[in-house]
């Protein structure tokens, strides 16, 4: 006979918990608003666009390549743009960046920028897909949503080289991968030569980022051999032996076929268009093979800069750490075997490239080799992985509500630090921890005596998933790079130009190296003129524009009267960035033209003029 006493029927009345959001589960609604998250956040950056130095440079390969005639010249030019060119250049992100720079509907800095727009709307399709596979509709849902409004994420959207492209291929590859291992045991399969094509085209557009991706489609291959599938209690030690050295082999066999099917695309492709096979620079400075330890170690910056790239995903990380792991243990059902070693391998693969090659790019998002953003992508997963155990109810109040408190601390101690005085002493640091212990058990006190019903504990959970995902889509909007006075002053500069007739030449003269932006733009401004640079005006006097030739003259018919034809003479537009005077004795002496087309702008501290060059014309004598 068992006795009830009160706290028991408190708890017999309660009403359950039930899960939060539930219609998210459908996939009828959640496609529809992942592929709505994946295009509309990322206009944010492509209709306030500023350009960067490495941008302009990428346009200007870009523009190279756009020049070719047929389209087979394309892939020639882009490819030999890759090997044999100092900056950083693949072959598929310039042939993508010159594609757009061909539609004419849209500014010239909106055209180079679109690739980088499309690409990062790509990355988010090829993540949900990712994300599908490994925990249904709604965590492909979670993914994205966190992904969007993401400071590193909105940066895509406006950076060349498209960095998200490589990351969209390496995504695809591991899907491939997943594919492939839960069809069965096969040994080749059409996923299996999917994740091999997708790797291929992940090396034609990051480079050594496809190493990486080959970790972790190795670690996602030899989930297998610790499968306990086909394994009963009454097995003996020699039968579990050749099963485990059957799934190593099968594992094997699949890394090989897929590196071999990768390379051989690769080389097929630079062996075609170009003049030698680009290889990963596996022995230069942006790798790190023979630096496992970087000489000098910056953990302080390193971890600032990864708190950033983390951003307010905190509490949900560590949430879903321990869920991935408690899912493993308990319940082998949940997760997959498979998908635990995707986001274990790739976590420990990016983990260790980002901290290796930190020398090179000290956290920069947008680097020669894309480490930061694989290192980005499993913790993106494992923050979603968090965040879809809140919603499922899977943690109490009074855990959730500790993560959100400590996430929201750390998230803004750099605007607390700020105000803190310049020699922080340690009773400073001392009375700033007891503070935010004293802010989290009050927290925890007003949560347990507030939260009463089933209602009050939904409203509560989903106040703090919105609170959390604000902060971070908030961070990454108010973060956002602003139009500088430079940018103000070229754009004015190029408006002036836009209302002159498209000139045969252009000339940018300056005494110094021209920036890559000025010749971006004056690239970018007629299609159809040559753009050349001269350090003084002597290299223009002395080189006549002659590349359009005179009107040829009809033979004449006898009705028709003789009337002097004037020849049309080649127009340019010279432009000067810095302090030059004008050669005024030497153009009179010459006869030539010359007159301002654009009012004195400032460009990086230095003036920068137009002026409208016309040569003299000469009409011939009627007799």
């Amino acid at each position: 006979m068992e006795v009830i006493n009160d706290a028991r029927l408190m708890e017999l009345v309660r009403e359950p918990a039930r899960e939060l959001l539930p219609a998210a589960r459908r996939a009828s609604v959640a496609q529809p608003l992942v592929v709505l998250l994946a295009f509309l956040p990322g206009l944010l950056g492509f209709w306030n666009r500023t350009l960067d130095e490495a941008t302009c440079r990428q346009g200007l390969l870009a523009f190279e390549v756009a020049a070719s005639e047929r389209p087979m010249d394309w892939f020639v030019t882009a490819s030999r743009n890759a090997a044999e060119n100092s900056t950083l250049a693949f072959p598929l992100p310039t042939l993508a960046t010159a594609l757009g720079l061909q539609i004419e509907l849209l500014s010239p800095e909106s055209r180079l920028l679109l690739v980088s727009y499309l690409s990062s709307v790509f990355l988010l399709l090829c993540l949900s897909c990712l994300a599908k596979k490994v925990g249904g509709s709604r965590f492909a849902l979670l993914v994205v949503c966190m992904a969007c409004g993401h400071r590193e994420f909105l940066v895509l959207s406006e950076s060349l080289p498209p960095v998200a492209i490589p990351l969209a291929f390496a995504a695809l590859s591991f899907r491939a991968m997943l594919a492939h291992q839960t069809a069965g045991q096969a040994l080749v399969s059409w996923p299996l030569l999917a994740s091999s094509l997708a790797l291929a085209a992940c090396w034609l557009s990051g480079g050594e980022l496809a190493l990486a991706s080959l970790g972790v489609l190795l670690a996602i291959s030899s989930s297998s051999v610790f499968s306990r599938e086909n394994l009963s209690a009454r097995s003996t030690w020699r039968r579990v032996v050749r099963q485990r050295f059957w799934k190593l082999s099968i594992a094997v066999v699949n890394i090989v076929l897929v590196t071999t099917i990768a390379i051989a695309v690769v080389v097929g492709w630079q062996s075609v268009f170009s003049d030698r096979i680009q290889q990963p620079m596996i022995a230069g400075s942006s790798f790190w093979i023979h630096r496992i330890w970087p000489a000098e170690s910056h953990a302080v910056e390193a971890a600032q800069a990864l708190w950033q790239m983390i951003g307010a995903w905190l509490g949900f990380m560590v949430i879903g750490v321990v869920q991935v792991a408690r899912r493993r243990m308990r319940q082998p059902g949940g997760l997959g075997l498979e998908a635990a070693c995707l986001l274990v391998g790739w976590a420990v693969v990016g983990g260790l490239g980002w901290w290796v090659t930190w020398p090179d790019h000290h956290g920069a998002w947008t680097n020669s080799v894309t480490w930061p953003g694989l290192l980005l992508l499993p913790m993106l997963f494992f923050a979603a992985w968090g965040l879809e155990a809140v919603l499922r109810r899977e943690l109490g109040v009074g855990t959730v509500v500790t993560a959100t408190l400590a996430t929201l601390g750390v998230f803004f101690a750099p605007h607390w630090t700020a105000r803190l005085p310049s020699p922080v002493s340690g009773t400073w640091i001392a009375a700033c921890v007891l503070a935010g212990a004293i802010v989290v058990w009050a927290g925890l006190i007003m949560v347990r005596r507030l939260v009463k019903s089933e209602s009050h504990s939904r409203l509560l959970l989903l106040s703090c998933v919105v609170l959390l995902v604000l902060s971070d889509v908030t961070n990454g909007v108010f973060t956002w790079r602003r139009w500088s006075d430079d940018e103000r002053e070229l754009l004015a500069f190029r408006l002036q130009l836009l209302s002159e007739n498209t000139p045969d030449h252009c000339w940018l003269m300056t005494e110094e190296s021209s920036p890559a932006r000025l010749r971006f733009f004056l690239r970018s401004l007629w299609h159809d003129a040559a753009l050349q640079e001269a350090n003084d005006w002597e290299s223009i006097l002395f080189k006549p524009i002659r590349t359009s030739a005179t009107k040829p003259i009809e033979p004449e018919t006898p009705h028709e009267s003789r009337l002097p034809v004037a020849t049309i003479t080649p127009r340019a537009i010279v432009v000067t960035w810095g302090g030059s005077k004008l050669p005024t004795e030497d153009l009179k002496r010459r006869g030539q033209t010359l007159t301002q087309a654009t009012a004195p702008h400032y460009f990086q501290g230095r003036p920068l003029k137009g002026y409208r060059w016309v040569e003299r014309v000469e009409r011939p004598t009627s007799h």
